[in-house]
């Protein structure tokens, strides 16, 4: 993979440049790529309102947020694109806790709070979800679907 600020080449699936650091691939060419499930349960996926995708990655802890190369913030599933810096979504905003085939959703002490169908989880006390549920990251409203 090729980066476009420096022409190095990298290594397929980087997402930065081990040159110069830049981002190589967009959060919108990210959301149509597919997720291989490693034996943790089935592939997970938000959905937005206007019919976007993030596929969450399957992995133990998936973080949850905003990125900021300023601060070195660089969340697993980064809300920026959907509109996460209006709608009230932190840096470090939640975590998703995945454990064979159950859930949780933890919000990391965010600002505008985590919501699972319109409930408010506790800072810190990861809350159980599943496909159907709609959560909610400060104003930005998801749809957990199984993929």
């Amino acid at each position: 993979m090729k980066c476009k600020e420096c022409e190095m080449e990298n290594i397929e699936g980087a997402l930065f440049c081990e040159e110069c650091g830049s981002k190589l691939e967009a959060a919108s060419d990210m959301k149509d790529r597919a997720v291989e499930s490693s034996g943790s349960g089935p592939a997970l996926v938000f959905t937005s309102a206007d019919g976007e995708t993030l596929e969450i990655p399957a992995k133990d802890e998936v973080v949850i947020g905003r990125e900021d190369p300023i601060s070195e913030v660089f969340p697993d599933i980064d809300l920026t694109g959907l509109g996460g810096m209006e709608k009230g979504v932190s840096r470090t905003h939640a975590v998703i806790h995945r454990s064979g085939g159950d859930c949780t959703v933890e919000d990391m002490g965010s600002t505008n709070g985590t919501y699972v169908n319109k409930k408010r989880v506790q800072p810190h006390v990861p809350q159980a979800i599943k496909p159907g549920d709609e959560v909610r990251f400060g104003k930005l409203a998801l749809a957990l679907k199984a993929a």
